[in-house]
């Protein structure tokens, strides 16, 4: 049975410097730093000043449950009419970071320019503002996902029901101007993804006011929300999005924290934290912060059980993208893969796909259609290839994999790969 207690904040790393308008945010950002930051721009506001420096320079470690509420702010700063100048990092990784996810762009896109690609172990942080911006974020987040680390299906299955309904309550209910963020992080050497679903609108409370005119407390409004079937309006959707995706994360035992106005609530699988905000300290908007550790004895439909009691299972990304209409197989087609063919890093990140792929559905076989693919590295077919026939076994491997659409020198670098792999195994008898 969870218990409630209050969560003691840890000593302030973001207050507001006058002197220079300037917001100092110093040390690691993560959630902790969200009430100060929106205390301190709570101050510039009362100074009447329009300009605006962010001083980001003696940061070490930056989270998305950090920055994307951070990110946020200062769009609806911009709406506003502020100007605001940023100051990245002075640790190279960190500041590479920023510049890699994007975090940078969206703070300040006249200072620097948008980065399309993915960072090895994080997905960019993307904006979404619609139904195809919203489904394109989602895809690309569980693809990044399943290309960094080996997953239990309900595992994939429950990361991407979540993430698919908390940016939908974004665009139905949030009412957000600015629309909003997502982003999501893997751990592979801590067997957790963390996720961020954060937007700039009304927030939960004036959100739920609409179905229950009775609240009057953000801390109220939330306690609510995560009760499945509370929604604003059943028009717009069940409610269940905040339910399904807290039992998905603590029953991983992960966490899921949500702030909106002036309430927070950080839940785990044993205890509930409350942490409201003093009237500086609101944040316009709604954050998701959630974690999912891999556990092996997690079931999705366990976790998505609602008021009628029974069991639901999502439809997921398996059996939308990769499985064939006309047969019990899975397809993944190569020339639609965005790693690139040329490294061991794009052969390492293709094979923990297509271990996740075969995982998903064990008695299908996996087709690799390589149709559109003139050339790859020697490198990339062992990394892909000659490692799958050395885990696998020559009869799984023949059994499970089959390679279609190749040209005759992709033909010729897979079997040299499976050959040298072999020739190693039996060397090292």
């Amino acid at each position: 049975m969870k218990h409630y207690r209050p969560y003691k904040e840890p000593s302030r790393t973001t207050w507001f410097r006058q002197r220079d308008s300037t917001i100092i945010v110093s040390g690691k950002v993560n959630s902790f730093n969200v009430a100060d930051f929106c205390g301190a721009v709570s101050v510039l506001k009362n100074t009447g000043n329009s300009d605006l420096t962010i001083d980001f320079s003696t940061v070490i470690n930056a989270y998305p449950n950090g920055m994307l509420p951070i990110i946020t702010t200062v769009n609806k700063l911009r709406k506003e009419g502020y100007n605001v100048n940023i100051v990245l990092p002075n640790d190279d990784h960190t500041r590479r970071l920023f510049r890699a996810v994007n975090w940078a762009f969206f703070l300040s896109p006249e200072q620097y320019e948008q980065s399309e690609s993915t960072h090895d172990r994080h997905l960019v942080t993307t904006l979404f503002r619609d139904a195809i911006e919203q489904k394109n974020s989602v895809d690309n987040l569980m693809d990044v996902v399943i290309r960094n680390m080996e997953l239990p299906r309900d595992i994939i299955s429950g990361l991407e029901w979540s993430i698919n309904e908390l940016t939908d309550n974004v665009l139905n209910h949030s009412l957000s101007d600015i629309g909003g963020f997502v982003q999501a992080t893997t751990y592979p050497q801590h067997r957790t993804i963390a996720f961020a679903v954060v937007d700039g609108g009304q927030g939960i409370l004036s959100s739920l006011k609409e179905g229950i005119p009775t609240l009057r407390t953000d801390a109220q409004a939330i306690g609510e929300a995560i009760k499945a079937g509370v929604t604003r309006n059943p028009k717009f959707g069940q409610g269940n999005g905040l339910a399904g995706s807290l039992r998905v994360t603590t029953m991983t035992g992960g966490s899921f924290e949500i702030t909106s106005g002036f309430g927070r609530l950080l839940t785990t699988e044993s205890e509930t934290m409350k942490s409201p905000r003093t009237e500086f300290q609101n944040f316009q908007g709604t954050i998701i912060a959630g974690q999912l550790k891999i556990k092996k004895e997690f079931s999705v439909s366990k976790a998505l059980v609602f008021r009628n009691g029974k069991e639901y299972k999502p439809v997921d990304m398996i059996e939308i993208i990769y499985e064939m209409d006309d047969r019990n197989a899975l397809m993944l087609k190569m020339k639609e893969e965005t790693t690139g063919f040329g490294t061991r890093h794009s052969g390492e990140q293709i094979r923990t796909k297509i271990v996740n792929l075969m995982n998903a559905e064990p008695t299908y076989p996996l087709i690799i259609d390589w149709e559109g693919v003139p050339v790859i590295s020697s490198s990339f077919a062992d990394e892909v290839i000659g490692k799958l026939f050395l885990r696998l076994g020559a009869m799984t491997f023949s059994s499970k994999l089959r390679n279609i659409n190749m040209e005759p020198l992709i033909t010729a670098l897979l079997d040299k790969a499976v050959s040298q792999r072999l020739t190693q195994a039996n060397n090292d008898k």
